[in-house]
């Protein structure tokens, strides 16, 4: 059981689910092998020669520089990725065995029992009707009666992961855990800010943190926390991007996506964001509904946007710009162009914000 608790950290990715049976997560992506000896060739360097010619390594590697620079950077942000995900895993271990001790119980597995399974709710009528609503179409014509112990066994799932998450981040409070695994210079990729919605100043910020995520994913709501503290504590010097990404398995998160960016064009985005992040688990289409009229939006001025592809086209090219600059799950978070995945506490954003302040 711990072993399965430890597992479920920190992010929802396209290669973790791909039905309603299973649900799975993911930390970082496979971290490439690294070479034996990084390529230190001069640009000057003649790599190739002819009958009357020759090339320079800087001329021939051009049209790959920034793909050469991208892996780079996946390479050294999915080393420490891995780094600290095995120490992180390291620290829950020594903190679960330290409180199982302090509180005289045989075992980690009867501590967790305690902590989380013994707090654990079954699902109400409403939330499985709704969860069903939202999954129905991969379920390939399965009946509500039939589905129902799949569909309670998932939300107690997700239930018991929220309640081992929050349970860990109060025991590195209460035992005073400091990490200091230092952060590689890891190469910055180009992303742009799009016309997307964003808080914090326009123009002027020292930090630009572009985020791209969506609103069926339990862990882009549970970094949301970690952004608001970030704005909260960095106000005036950080301006924050929400772009969309939607994942193939969340069949609610293109029209959630769309939703919110329909009633930004009524200068509500951020209400309906949060209305949304709030409510994960009810996003069918009266839902959404609901929160338009409680956010007093222009509803039939908002179902018009709806019904608009230009609508659905800007969320497609925001998940574009996603893939080219690396995203494959999310939550991912590009601070200055240095990438960020996962519900991620505060003290993480924190080391790469702190360094870039340092060095303006």
């Amino acid at each position: 059981m711990t072993s399965l608790f430890l597992s479920l950290f920190l992010a929802c990715g396209e290669k973790t689910q791909d039905n309603a049976q299973s649900s799975a997560t993911s930390t970082a992506n496979a971290a490439p092998a690294a070479p034996a000896q990084e390529t230190t060739t001069s640009d000057d360097a003649v790599v190739a020669t002819w009958n009357g010619g020759s090339m320079k390594y800087g001329e021939a590697i051009e049209p790959a520089k920034g793909r050469l620079s991208q892996m780079k950077g996946e390479y050294l942000q999915n080393r420490y990725d891995l780094e600290r995900q095995s120490l992180e895993q390291a620290i829950v271990e020594k903190l679960l065995e330290a409180e199982t001790t302090k509180k005289g119980l045989p075992s980690t597995e009867e501590l967790l029992k305690a902590e989380i399974e013994s707090k654990t709710t079954e699902p109400s009528d409403a939330e499985l009707k709704n969860y069903y609503e939202q999954v129905k179409a991969r379920l390939r014509g399965m009946d509500y009666d039939t589905a129902k112990p799949m569909i309670a066994q998932q939300l107690k799932g997700q239930q018991q992961q929220e309640l081992f998450m929050t349970y860990i981040e109060d025991l590195k409070k209460s035992y005073g855990v400091e990490i200091s695994l230092p952060y590689p210079e890891i190469p910055r990729v180009q992303v742009s800010a799009d016309d997307d919605p964003f808080k914090g100043p326009e123009t002027g910020a020292p930090i630009t943190i572009i985020q791209f995520a969506e609103f069926q994913c339990p862990y882009c709501g549970k970094a949301g926390e970690s952004v608001e503290q970030v704005m909260k504590e960095y106000e005036g010097k950080v301006k924050m991007v929400f772009r969309d990404f939607p994942l193939s398995f969340h069949d609610r998160a293109i029209p959630a996506a769309v939703a919110a960016n329909c009633a930004g064009e009524q200068g509500k985005y951020w209400e309906m964001h949060d209305e949304m992040m709030s409510n994960q688990r009810a996003l069918s289409e009266s839902d959404l509904k609901g929160y338009a009229t409680k956010i007093s939006l222009d509803i039939p001025k908002w179902e018009t946007c709806l019904k608009d592809p230009k609508q659905e086209a800007e969320v497609k090219k925001d998940m574009d710009d996603g893939a080219v600059a690396g995203v494959s799950g999310t939550p991912a978070f590009f601070i200055n162009g240095i990438m960020l995945s996962g519900a991620l506490p505060f003290e993480r954003f924190k080391e790469v914000i702190d360094k870039e302040l340092a060095q303006q």
